[in-house]
Order: structure tokens, then C-alpha cells, then sequence
């Protein structure tokens, strides 16, 4: 089955992959193999077989091999099941691109009940590709299926992409219909998880309405209880016990809410002494909002007696390596930092010993220890963040704008790896100089209005009258990406609208976004950009949090907020890292929805913003996009 959201253990919500023992029973389900009595299997069944066992075991990438070679082996048409069962997990491995391209050599070969799998699978990337309207539209085309352990999975997809539309009443009611087809305690337990966090995960609270049914209403009634734990975690235990109260009889009243207040117990283990690494000298202001967002955390989690000893290390002053070295020798049981990219390099090597998450990405290209972790405020994130919004609004076609400069070069090559799997083609791409305040050579180029001019003026050579002219940019263009911060994104704005591009989705990263600028921005309005929940869109728990913040570190919040949520987020890390026992996948924080890849590396998946009227306004949907009306740009240019 497919990789879901799982149990929230902590602060923010976890997702996991499906357990092996379901992906082997969907596997068996496609190859129908139930045959009665022990029946001799062939050379190529016994391969099967081997493949089946690794997806038990867990080892997928293994499973897929073996499906590699099924499939290059046996003629072309008649290894679809293989295709299907080495897509599901390409899907579970998230790697999407290769199993839609696995899905694709199905075509022409799949039969009916192939033709199903195929399509709810190729509904499960559309999912994952943040593409839930699709989704939908998707499974209306499955029908009523007969095979049951297909419903269920179907309905797991769409119970999901009814969450990430914001439609929660819907996807409680789905999920709770697909606990009816399920027959074993695990699979109930999972379906509850699958409820908990997608009610956990609303970015946009409403007012729910009630259904009439009793269930379901009493899942639609923990909602506030979700939300308020992902920003505070002392509120879960008064919160569940109290809702337990008022509906005994729904069925997460059972099992479900002991196991989740176990989790959340295990997960706020924190070890006993932490060290953090940080430079002090060069880059004070910015270590500083670390550090406090950092204690700030401290400060509200758990009780004085819960909290781990901190001990900060000036990477300035005694070196990266060094600094690393002494956390170790005073006995740091988890170690945060260092910051500077040099610095990571540095403990690269020397590392392992102590579990540690670094403040940002190795540069070498050295394999990275167990324990090792990695988390940056990455442009690059951002870029890829931009790609899947652009192509999740239909955009299969764009063109860039970066400055000359490193910065530039690496959201680009971050915006066209990302748009490209989803998809689409970056046409062109022109480099700008920040110095610069005039930057209609390089817009003009990139929209083709040099071409168009200089048809216009061959014509009136030609013809020796006065001819009425207004240049016409290129039509081949979706969107425009523009790596821009906020003082060149005032410049660049107005003169892409001036020069015909005011009709065009224009994305840019959170560099273009000051929020510490009262005045507002006009001239960047029209501008989408991603940016931190923290900025953006945080929830009630969260801005009365920012609000108590600022009142005791004002500067920090208002001059640093992105490393302020950095801070916050990093000592948040601690317990899910440092505890084998609670891994996760994804987890809505202050700086993002923050993903644990397989190499160590945190990543961030960001919500997105739209400059109206001088304010970055939060979309309130995946695909809201507005653009303004010429008229209403008149006076901005």
C-alpha cells in the first residue's frame, strides 16, 4: 500500500512507509498466487517469490532489482505484473519519477484488473506530486471495483487528497467507511493514524460541520486537540482524555489514544546533555537568533526537570573541528551544529561517535556516518518548492531569470531538476547583474520582444508609413522564475509587468520577502514566493507562541525570524533523532514540513505566498493563484 501519514508523536506529525507485510499481501493480490495446495513453482515464480521475501524484510531496493530483471528478461507484454509491483515500491521508496515511468511501459499490455492497480497507483504519484484535485478526478474512473484490497487502498489515496484540499469532513467520512473493509486490529490502527494526522495537518483551520454520523463526528471533534499539539505538546494529554469523555464509544476511545500518548511520552525523551556549536564572531547577529530561538524552545518543552543541560561552543573562536571535539570530550550526548559550510566539512569525517545535526549541508561529497544529520534553510528547497507549484497549476513551460552569481546558479539548476521530473521544460534562461537598476536588455530578450521589435522595424523600412506597433512577447511561456532578493525584486517586478509579462505566474524564493520592512512592497505585488508556516500561515498555538517570543527576544524575531525557526526547530529535532525508536519522514514545524531524506538531510517543503497589495498574503488553496488585472496596474508602472 502507499506511504501515508503516520502516527504524531511529538510536537509536529510523522510520516511513515507501509509496513512490509502489507506490500507483500498487495504483491501476492497482483500476481494471483493464492492457489490451493502447494503447487511446484517455476524458475521464474521462485524469482517472484525472492522478490515478495525482500519486500517483507524491508529491503524494497533489493525487491526492485529483482523486477529489473524480470522485466528485461521475459518478453515485452508479459511482465506487467512485475511492472505494477515494482512501481508500488518505487512509489513507497519515493521515488516517483522512475515509477511512472515504470507505470508507463504497461501501456497496451495491462488487462482489466491490471488496468485498475495501474490506475490507482498512477493516482498514488499524483498524490504524492501534491496534485490532489487529480486525484480525485482519477478515482472517479475506478468504479466499483470488486477487488476489495483495492477499494481499500483506493480509498487510503482519497481519504488523503480530500486533507490536502482542506476538505476534512469528506476525508473523515471516507476513512471512516474504509474501516468497515478492514479486518485486522493493525490495519484499524493504521486507518486511525491515517484520520489523526490529516487532521493534524490542516494548515488552514475552519469550523467543522457535523455529518450526523456518530463516528465521524466524534474523529471531526479531536481536530482542535490535533492542532493545538503540533505547536504544543503539553496540551495532548488534558486534550485527549477530556474528548474520551464526551465521545467513549468512538473507536480510537480504545487502543489508539494510549498508543499515541506513549509515542508523545518516548518522543519528548531528550537526552541529558546537548551541546550547540555556533560562530559567535563574524556572524553574531545571525548565530544569536539560532541560539534564542533555540533556548526559546528549550524553555517550552516539558518541565525544568525534563530538559537536557546546553552547553554552547564558539566555532569562531576555537574552530570547527575543535569545537566539535570538545563537545565530545565534555560528554555531549547530541550535538547541534556546526553552522558554516566549512565547519560541517570539517567534523564530516570525525563524526559518528555522537549523534549530531548540523546547521547546514556538507560540501564534499563524503558518505556521511549513521547519527550524522543535516538541516539548512536551503534556497535550493525553495527553487524545487516553486517547480512543483508551477507544475501543480498546469505550467509545462518556463523561463528564469537569476543573477550572476553562485546563489543564482544553484536555484536554477534546483528549479529545472524539479520542474523537469514534474514534467515540464525550461525554454531560456537570462543572467542579470544585481548592481544593475535597468534590466530591460536582459527581459526583453528573455520574452523575445528584441525579436518582435526588430520585425517591426524592418516592416516600416519596408513599407515608409507611419504603422501603429505594440510588441508582442513570446507565447511559449507558463511562468517566469526569478532568483531575486527583495531590493532587485522591486526593479525586476515593475519591469517584467512594463515589458508584457503581467499575465504570467511570476515565483521567486523568500529572498524577495523582508519581513522586517513595515512599509510594505508594492511594486513586488503579483510576486509568489514560498516561505516559513512561521511567516506565512501559523496556526493560533503558534502565533500566540511568536507573540510571547517577541516580547522577550524582539530583535531576533523581527531582524532574523527564518533562523530564529531554524533555532526552534533544531532543538524540536533532538528526540526524533537522537530516539531510534522515532523516526519520521515529515514533520510540520515552524521553518516548513521538514522531510528526512535516506542520506541524513533534512529538507523543507514550504507553503506559498502572494504579494497583494505590498503584503505577502498565505495561498488559502494548493493552486490559488491570482493575477492582476492590467488595469489595476497602471499605476505601478
Amino acid at each position: 500500500m502507499l506511504p501515508v501519514r503516520k502516527l504524531n508523536v511529538q510536537a509536529f506529525t510523522m510520516t511513515t512507509r507501509l509496513r512490509p507485510i502489507a506490500i507483500a499481501g498487495w504483491i501476492i493480490l497482483l500476481w494471483g498466487c493464492a492457489a490451493e495446495g502447494p503447487v511446484p513453482l517455476t524458475a521464474e515464480q521462485q524469482v517472484r517469490q525472492r522478490a515478495e521475501q525482500l519486500a517483507i524484510a524491508g529491503d524494497s531496493a533489493g525487491a526492485i532489482d529483482i523486477y529489473s530483471q524480470l522485466v528485461t528478461t521475459t518478453p515485452e507484454g508479459t511482465h506487467t505484473d512485475d511492472l505494477i509491483a515494482g512501481a508500488r515500491l518505487l512509489i513507497d521508496r519515493g521515488e516517483i519519477a522512475e515509477a511512472r515511468r515504470w507505470l508507463a511501459r504497461t501501456t497496451g499490455y495491462a488487462n482489466e484488473r491490471q488496468g485498475e492497480s495501474i490506475l490507482v497507483l498512477s493516482a498514488a504519484i499524483e498524490l504524492e506530486e501534491r496534485r490532489p484535485e487529480i486525484v480525485l478526478e482519477m478515482l472517479q474512473r475506478l468504479g466499483n471495483t470488486e477487488d476489495t484490497d483495492l477499494f481499500i487502498l483506493a480509498a487510503e489515496i482519497e481519504g488523503r487528497a480530500l486533507f490536502e484540499l482542506n476538505q476534512v469532513e469528506q476525508a473523515v467520512a471516507v476513512l471512516v467507511e474504509r474501516e468497515l473493509w478492514l479486518n485486522d486490529s493493525a490495519s484499524v490502527a493504521y486507518n486511525h493514524e491515517l484520520i489523526w494526522n490529516g487532521l493534524s495537518e490542516q494548515t488552514f483551520s475552519r469550523p467543522l460541520m457535523a455529518s450526523g454520523d456518530s463516528t465521524t463526528d466524534g474523529w471531526l471533534a479531536l481536530q482542535p486537540v490535533a492542532l493545538a499539539y503540533r505547536s504544543d505538546p503539553s496540551v495532548l494529554q488534558n486534550g485527549l482524555l477530556q474528548w474520551r469523555e464526551n465521545f467513549p464509544r468512538n473507536p480510537a476511545a480504545e487502543t489508539f489514544l494510549s498508543e499515541l500518548l506513549e509515542r508523545h511520552r518516548l518522543s519528548q525523551i531528550y537526552p541529558d546533555r546537548v551541546a550547540l556549536l555556533l560562530p559567535l564572531g563574524g556572524l553574531r547577529e545571525q548565530s544569536s537568533a539560532i541560539r534564542d530561538g533555540f533556548i526559546a524552545a528549550h524553555l517550552h518543552t516539558g518541565s525544568e526537570g525534563q530538559r537536557p543541560h546546553i552547553r554552547i561552543y564558539d566555532t569562531d573562536e576555537l574552530g570547527g573541528a575543535l569545537a566539535y571535539a570538545r563537545a565530545q570530550e565534555d560528554g555531549a550526548d547530541f550535538i547541534v551544529g556546526p553552522l558554516l559550510k566549512p565547519n560541517v566539512d570539517q567534523i564530516v569525517a570525525s563524526a559518528g561517535l555522537t549523534p549530531t545535526l548540523a546547521l547546514n549541508f556538507a560540501q564534499n561529497d563524503l558518505v556521511v556516518p549513521t547519527g550524522f544529520f543535516q538541516f539548512a534553510l536551503a534556497p535550493e528547497d525553495e527553487a524545487a518548492e516553486v517547480a512543483r507549484h508551477a507544475a501543480a497549476g498546469g505550467a509545462r513551460s518556463a523561463v528564469a531569470l537569476i543573477p550572476n552569481s553562485d546563489w543564482g546558479t544553484r536555484l536554477l539548476e534546483s528549479f529545472r531538476a524539479e520542474f523537469e521530473q514534474q514534467g515540464g521544460e525550461l525554454l531560456q534562461y537570462g543572467i542579470y547583474n544585481p548592481a544593475n537598476q535597468d534590466f530591460s536588455t536582459e527581459i526583453t530578450s528573455l520574452l523575445n520582444l528584441t525579436r518582435s521589435n526588430q520585425r517591426y522595424q524592418r516592416l516600416a523600412a519596408n513599407v515608409a508609413v507611419p504603422i501603429e506597433f505594440e510588441p508582442r512577447r513570446r507565447q511559449d511561456i507558463d511562468v517566469i522564475f526569478v532568483a531575486t532578493n527583495a531590493n532587485n525584486g522591486r526593479l525586476l517586478a515593475p519591469q517584467l509587468r512594463f515589458h508584457y509579462a503581467s499575465d504570467l505566474p511570476t515565483y521567486a524564493t523568500s529572498e524577495v520577502f523582508g519581513p522586517a520592512n513595515s512599509s510594505g512592497d508594492a511594486d513586488l505585488d503579483g510576486i509568489l514566493f514560498p516561505d516559513s508556516p512561521w511567516l506565512l500561515s501559523p496556526d493560533d498555538t503558534s502565533a500566540e507562541l511568536k507573540a510571547t517570543l517577541a516580547e522577550f527576544w524582539p530583535q531576533r524575531v523581527a531582524q532574523w525570524p527564518r533562523l530564529f525557526a531554524m533555532g526552534f526547530d533544531a532543538y524540536r529535532l533532538i528526540p526524533l533523532l537522537h530516539n531510534e525508536t522515532v523516526g519520521f519522514s515529515a514533520v510540520p514545524a515552524m521553518s516548513g514540513e521538514l522531510r528526512l531524506d535516506t542520506t541524513g538531510r533534512v529538507h523543507r517543503r514550504l507553503p506559498l505566498a502572494q504579494f497583494r497589495n505590498g503584503r505577502p498574503v498565505a495561498l488559502g488553496t494548493e493552486y490559488e493563484i491570482m493575477l492582476q488585472e492590467p488595469a489595476e496596474l497602471a499605476d505601478l508602472q
